[in-house]
């Protein structure tokens, strides 16, 4: 079994994904290497399973992004540029995670319900 396979099955706590989305977005891009390597590897101290498994989830999250069941979460800012909700970030850290056509992908139902769960309340109970 490769990692990759291994670190399906591996959860990425939401508010440390979270951290590690704002982190790599906040990260210069003259960061030699892949910066999403880099910087989980910097979040979880090195070459670990929760530093492969955020590298991971977050490459499926951005493959998520292209399906149209994920665009109404997603507002457009600039041409290269989306508004993502902190809460499917999050979930992201915890959603199903399965192989496709030699891709790691979200199980994008799974991936919603968790989002779901993951916003804020609003309005008057």
């Amino acid at each position: 079994m490769t990692q990759d396979h291994q670190s399906l099955a591996v959860r990425v706590d939401p508010n440390e994904m979270v951290r590690y989305v704002h982190d790599l977005m906040t990260t210069p891009q003259s960061v030699s290497g892949d910066a999403s390597i880099v910087v989980a590897q910097r979040q979880w101290g090195g070459d670990t399973p929760l530093a492969r498994a955020a590298h991971l989830r977050w490459g499926a999250l951005n493959r998520a992004f292209g399906d149209a069941r994920v665009s109404p979460w997603t507002t457009p800012q600039r041409r290269d540029q989306i508004h993502v909700p902190a809460a499917l970030i999050a979930a992201a850290g915890v959603a199903k995670l399965t192989m496709a056509a030699d891709e790691v992908v979200f199980d994008i139902p799974t991936l919603l319900d968790a989002t779901l769960q993951l916003c804020e309340p609003v309005g008057h109970a």
